[in-house]
């Protein structure tokens, strides 16, 4: 068996000596890696930024990965300089007196023979063998102490005690691996000579390179929920680093180095002459880079957006020359006009009229000439502020599926819970007008994000694409004004960047210079996206600081299949939990955003809106936790708004507002012309500069069809739920029961009354609105309403609803008659579908409810009384499931009404009758004016069809005793 073998080692002559060597090969090693980052990091870097690069921001780009390359050196070698040192200090303490010197911890060895064994590589394959059982070891006990201990200091002492065991029983574990190791290499090393990842360096630097990319990939492929905790990147960026440290201690190694009794080398004329001047031109291009290149925002944020590493060497570089610690710097650009005062600097808030420049925009922010007396009545039309009219930059940012009160801002960080899961952005709301009570204009993506970019809602005012494949929304047609179509009337440079299947081809191109969603080309619901969305924003801003600008950015990582975030937060594992962790792994990156965006120089003409398109269940109702669109309550409805306008006076809004609101504002903020549009939402200018404008009685509205039509109005103090397909009213006292919990719609009339009057008016407006395009509910009336009186198949005769004159409706509804589908003879055991026909004479307050009876008859006439048994009955129901009742007819309207009944097999006789029940919502049944069956006057008697199998199948249908009309 081959044992290991130790050759004499080259030492040095004296400590002296040692210490000059060791520096030399720390340096060499430093310069090696970061010789080797920079072209590969410069490469990767241009190939993954999103956009194009103009070329002199390439050589730009070039001059900064040099630039930053000389810093990774630097930080490099003093690192390994002083490792170097220490570990010399302690291994010359450590010898006996008069040993020789041998070579430092970099040093590379000698050359090993074919057979050799290094002692030291056992050691490190036992060393991180113990590591990966340690950490196991340890984050499972601590789990179960977690979850079986609640005293918080009981379970962190136990936690600590296990952990000091086990330290101690791991000394054990490691000389164990370390003599199974060696022996493993012994056996190995006859067959594999230096191909022996067990005995040699080179071949265990392999290998543990092959595990680590092996580890990585099967995470990447087999849990996409991990993709957010592996820094590829910064995995490729440091090995690229380590390899060329190694190549430069090797090569250090080569060149000739003091050995026994030899003395060090001395460095001739010419070399030190080629490292003065290589030390000069990086000393002129580091500060022609630090002062000029890199402060051309291009290859900063190129390098910012498309590279980690390069990224945290620009965060080194600016904490160098923080020298107040505000987190701004006075290289690469950042502008800080005060360097040694932490309160001022370009993201500070400048306080008004205090004769201080706190922003570094170049003046002293004033009150003076944006004072106004509040108006007559809040919501009032007003301006903006003179001080506030300029060419703003807009940001406008949704979050898919946050709920405020899941928000630091929201109170969540004071709950029960204590999560302090938005602390970005409380900090923008401490410096913006935030509306607390913000309602969405629906509870799911698919109908709150267009109406947010249209204010108009989505099933009653926006024109829709339904010809498209199942499992994508219907598309957002062109003769809809969105957002971005609306800022180019200014002449706004528009840019989109989102995250979700979705957005390819939507709709939302339109009026978009730079529409970007490469992020999510296909569905993946465990897509962790923020981070990029983040990278792809800044890339595409930082181009366009010459210019006004307008960027959407959705961010889509709070929408589920949550997905764990451990290197951000670790809350736990339930759906709550890792629904809140992906709220504060969107925050982190909202939060690198607004940094860097304060670093730009168009920050300071930059508005940031953000909001978003709904909520999501945590089981607080019937919805299934986790879910949305289904449902109107307040958990799925209650989201952020923020609007961020610099300069302006920060504060908290009350009322109830939506954000169809923000189309309107965004406008009247940005100075465009939209007189030719109509919105749902109003503009906010009033509630963002004025004092004394909260409109505490405004009522807002929310709809979903899914999976039935539910309508809903909102105020400050109450919420009204609609159910078309039962009639049911909720009426919720949302200062009493904000979580929505107890009906009153039966205790508080007057509440309810208010309510239903606000929810009718606008359901007048915007649902029954007959206009085939810009609304989708017009497809149900569209089926219910005809153009041209009708021909019926069986014409009733003298059947009509007439309305209560004592209780003031003068309604006068006509019954015409019925039709079938396939037309007669009846089919016993067949399904029937009848069609009845009414004309509207005068219009109606009250919402009928109707119900198709059938029975047979033989011999009698069909008003005569049939047996309880034999008589079929459709359910009581308002017209198209309550989408459009008869309270909404009009005077003049044709209409009819579709009923599905099934017709028994045993069913015999001459023929069958039809029959209509009419009744009011409140229940009361209505009797028609004409025939009526003997023992119920509730049923109006429409005709009869003949009933097949009889003789007298081919006899045409009967309207009472009358003759037929034809169809």
């Amino acid at each position: 068996m081959t044992q290991p073998v130790t050759r004499p080692a080259r030492s040095y002559r004296s400590l002296r000596d040692a210490l000059r060597g060791d520096v030399g090969c720390a340096i060499a090693a430093a310069a090696g890696g970061a010789a080797a980052f920079a072209p590969i990091e410069y490469v990767l870097t241009s190939v993954t930024y999103a956009g194009s690069i103009r070329r002199i921001a390439r050589l730009e780009l070039a001059a900064l990965t040099v630039t930053l390359a000389i810093w990774l050196w630097l930080l490099l070698a003093v690192g390994l300089v002083v490792a170097g040192l220490v570990t010399r200090g302690v291994r010359a303490q450590l010898a006996a007196p008069g040993a020789a010197l041998g070579p430092g911890w970099l040093r590379a060895p000698p050359a090993a023979a074919p057979g050799e064994i290094r002692p030291g590589v056992p050691r490190l394959w036992a060393a991180a063998a113990t590591a990966l059982v340690s950490i196991a070891v340890i984050q499972r006990t601590a789990a179960w102490a977690i979850g079986h201990y609640k005293e918080p200091q009981l379970t962190a002492a136990l936690i600590a005690v296990i952990a000091v065991a086990w330290l101690a029983a791991a000394a054990g574990l490691y000389r164990a691996l370390v003599a199974i190791a060696a022996v493993a290499a012994a056996g190995l090393a006859p067959m594999l000579g230096p191909a022996n990842a067990l005995g040699r360096w080179r071949a265990a630097g392999v290998a543990l390179a092959g595990l680590v990319a092996a580890g990585l990939a099967v995470a990447w492929l087999a849990a996409p929920q991990s993709r957010s905790v592996l820094p590829v990147r910064l995995v490729i960026s440091g090995v690229v680093i380590g390899l060329g440290m190694g190549g430069g201690a090797l090569r250090h190694a080569r060149r000739g180095h003091p050995d026994t009794g030899t003395g060090t080398r001395t460095r001739t004329r010419p070399t030190r002459r080629r490292a003065a001047a290589f030390a000069g031109g990086a000393l002129v291009l580091m500060t022609a880079t630090l002062v000029w290149f890199g402060a051309d925002l291009e290859p900063k944020y190129v390098a910012i957006t498309a590279s980690p590493a390069l990224d945290k060497l620009i965060g080194v570089v600016r904490f160098a020359n923080d020298l107040d610690g505000d987190g701004f710097g006075s290289l690469l650009g950042e502008g800080d006009c005060a360097p040694f005062d932490p309160k001022i600097h370009p993201g500070a808030i400048d306080i008004p009229d205090n004769g201080i420049d706190e922003n570094c925009d170049g003046h002293d922010f004033s009150l003076r000439d944006t004072a106004a007396a509040a108006p007559a009545a809040p919501g009032a039309d007003m301006p903006v502020p003179p001080r506030f009219r300029k060419d703003w930059n807009v940001l406008f940012i949704t979050v898919d599926t946050l709920r405020y009160d899941h928000t630091t801002f929201g109170g969540y960080a004071d709950g029960p819970k204590h999560r302090d899961t938005t602390p970005n952005l409380a900090a923008l709301v401490k410096r913006s007008v935030s509306f607390t009570f913000t309602n969405a204009p629906s509870a799911g993506t698919m109908a709150s994000i267009p109406a947010i970019l249209t204010s108009k809602y989505f099933h009653s005012g926006i024109a829709l694409d339904e010809n498209r494949p199942a499992g994508s929304p219907p598309g957002i047609l062109p003769e809809n004004t969105i957002l971005p179509e609306i800022m180019k009337r200014k002449a706004y440079a528009t840019a989109v960047v989102s995250s979700h299947v979705w957005w390819n081809n939507w709709g939302f191109e339109q009026g978009v210079d730079d529409y970007d969603n490469s992020i999510a080309p296909n569905d993946d619901p465990f897509r962790v996206a923020a981070d990029r969305v983040t990278d792809h924003v800044l890339a595409w801003v930082s181009r366009q600081q010459s210019t006004k600008w307008f960027m959407w950015a959705h961010y889509i990582d709070p929408h589920g299949r949550y997905v764990a975030h451990p290197d951000v937060v670790d809350y736990g594992a339930s759906e709550p939990d890792l629904y809140d962790a992906e709220i504060k792994w969107t925050d982190q990156e909202l939060g690198r955003l607004f940094r860097e965006l304060a670093r730009l120089p168009s920050y300071e003409h930059t508005i940031i809106v953000l909001t978003s398109d709904h909520g999501d269940s945590m089981g607080e109702h019937t919805v299934p936790l986790g879910t949305h669109g289904t449902a109107l309550y307040r958990e799925l409805q209650h989201v952020p708004m923020i609007f961020y306008i610099p300069d302006n006076k920060p504060r908290l809004i009350g009322g109830a507002v939506s954000n169809l609101d923000i189309v309107p504002t965004i406008a009247a903020l940005c100075g465009i012309d939209v007189h030719d549009l109509s919105f749902e939402g109003r503009s906010l200018v009033p509630q963002l500069f004025y004092d004394g404008t909260e409109d505490h009685d405004r009522i807002v509205f929310a709809e979903t069809n899914a999976p039935q039509k539910q309508r809903a109005a909102i105020s400050e103090r109450w919420k009204l739920i609609y159910y078309f397909a039962t009639n049911l009213y909720e009426l919720f006292d949302l200062q009493a029961d904000p979580w929505e919990h107890q009906n009153l719609a039966a205790q508080n009339p007057p509440a309810l009354a208010t309510m239903k009057h606000a929810l009718q008016g606008w359901l007048d407006r915007v649902m029954y609105a007959r206009d085939p395009k810009f609304n989708q509910a017009y497809r149900q009336i569209a089926d219910v309403t005809l153009a041209a009186p009708p021909a019926p198949q069986v014409v009733a005769q003298g059947q009509a609803i007439l309305g209560d004159d004592a209780a003031g409706d003068a309604g006068a509804i006509d019954i015409l008659g019925f039709d079938v589908a396939g037309g007669p003879p009846v089919v016993p055991g067949a399904k029937l579908q009848v069609v009845v026909y009414f004309h509207v004479r005068a219009p109606t307050a009250i919402a009928y409810r109707f119900l198709v009876a059938a029975w047979p008859v033989a011999g009698v006439p069909p008003t005569a009384a049939p047996d309880p048994m034999r008589v079929a009955r459709t359910a009581l129901r308002a017209t198209a499931d309550g989408a459009f009742t008869t309270d909404h007819w009009k005077a003049g309207d044709y209409l009819r009404d579709r009923f599905s009944l099934a017709i028994p097999a045993d069913w015999h006789g001459e023929s069958i009758a039809i029959g209509l029940t009419v009744a009011s919502v409140t229940g009361g049944k209505r009797k028609a004016t004409g025939a009526a069956l003997d023992n119920d006057p509730f049923t109006a008697v429409l005709g009869t069809l003949p009933l097949a199998g009889h003789q007298g199948d081919h006899q045409e249908p009967q309207a009472g005793s009358s003759a037929p009309r034809q169809p």
